[in-house]
């Protein structure tokens, strides 16, 4: 997937690459990124993460067919976005969150589909920014995230795999540099 992020507003296109190995457009669309845009994110900063991704695991409220591993939201399931917490920026299960974690049942729109971006996941940096995810758009800006129409975050759940990837950036002639760092 690609990104072209305008201030909160985005540009964006799905690729699958076909037999031949060249990339094809399946779909293009608008949707929205961070309310501050698409730059260097941190926690709170409301920017969505500039750079090249892998996608992470499927969750919402239902599963919708992915190919992707999935985990059902709970009245229990906390994205870690405590930068004192040992598993920060990370999904939890918890009956005692801090309030700074994010509880994801209460995002019933937003995460009714939803597909974790991999940005600060694998070491995460204490601060760097936390739960950045692909979801469903809810008409406005987001706090950092992308977010698409919900028809095509259905088709997203059920055409993306575990190999897929997104880059995200502020212009058309980025998308190439950002692509040879996959």
């Amino acid at each position: 997937m690609t990104v072209v992020g305008s201030g909160s507003k985005a540009y964006v296109e799905y690729w699958e690459k076909n037999k031949l190995g060249q990339w094809t457009s399946v779909f293009k669309t608008t949707g929205h990124v961070g309310s501050k845009g698409v730059g260097q994110a941190r926690e709170g900063s409301k920017r969505t993460p500039k750079g090249a991704y892998k996608l992470g695991f499927a969750f919402g409220h239902s599963n919708h067919g992915t190919k992707m591993p999935f985990k059902p939201i709970t009245k229990n399931s906390y994205w870690i976005s405590n930068p004192k917490d040992p598993q920060y920026n990370t999904w939890q299960e918890r009956t005692k969150p801090s309030k700074l974690d994010e509880r994801l049942i209460n995002y019933r729109v937003q995460y009714k589909y939803a597909i974790v971006i991999n940005y600060n996941t694998y070491k995460p940096v204490k601060g760097a920014g936390s739960a950045f995810f692909l979801h469903v758009d809810n008409a406005g800006p987001t706090a950092g995230c992308v977010s698409v129409s919900e028809s095509h975050m259905r088709q997203l759940m059920k055409q993306l795999h575990n190999n897929a990837h997104i880059i995200i950036v502020n212009d058309q002639s980025e998308i190439a540099k950002q692509y040879h760092h996959l």
